[in-house]
């Protein structure tokens, strides 16, 4: 079984006019292209500290704005239709092989995505058995959506533990994941963003 980003990631938290207001710089005389470039480095990097890598790992454990994910695996079983982040939007398409090796796509009506606690798993409706499938580790394809709907949408408390990581990359430039964050930085980052994990710190 296997997770693998389609579309989205690499979206900017926050503005370069936001970070610069973290920062308190001020360009007085007009824009600094290089230093601009600069701003626009830390802020990704800090974004990327929040969101999850493209095989679904890190950050805050799931993807922070919209992206469409599939999930690959042998068999309809609970822990494949367990899936894998706090925030769905939507599944998508549900496709798999048949006994025979046929390609076929199982009707949106004959499964539903429900709660469970945080986290969601799809379930079949009453009366519809999950079919048979053909005898490979990828006979099952599950397409969903998940993460905020929009930048907008992004709460501003996850906003503002993006801030602090700006502040951070800006100071440390040649900081990056394998160096860590400092302990003090990361109980800020964790006292704002601790309410929207999948479990509790």
């Amino acid at each position: 079984m296997w997770l693998e980003r389609l579309t989205g990631g690499a979206t900017d938290l926050i503005t370069l006019a936001d970070a610069k207001d973290k920062l308190r710089i001020i360009s007085p005389e007009g824009d600094d292209p290089e230093l601009d470039a600069e701003i626009a480095r830390v802020i990704a990097s800090a974004s990327a500290a929040l969101d999850v890598d493209q095989d679904g790992f890190g950050g805050l454990g799931f993807p922070l704005v919209s992206q469409q994910w599939c999930r690959r695996g042998a068999a309809f079983d609970e822990r494949f239709l367990q899936l894998p982040f706090a925030r769905i939007l939507s599944v998508d398409e549900i496709r798999y092989l048949d006994a025979t090796g046929a390609e076929v796509v199982a009707p949106a009506e004959s499964y539903a995505l429900v709660g469970r606690g945080r986290m969601r798993q799809v379930v079949r409706v009453s009366g519809v058995s999950w079919p048979a499938v053909a005898d490979r580790p990828d006979a099952v394809t599950l397409t969903f959506t998940a993460g905020f709907e929009s930048l907008e949408a992004v709460p501003e408390d996850l906003k503002a533990a993006a801030r602090e990581l700006v502040k951070f990359y800006y100071d440390h430039p040649l900081a990056d994941a394998a160096t860590g964050i400092p302990e003090q930085v990361q109980r800020g980052v964790d006292r704002l963003t601790r309410r929207y994990r999948a479990f509790a710190l």
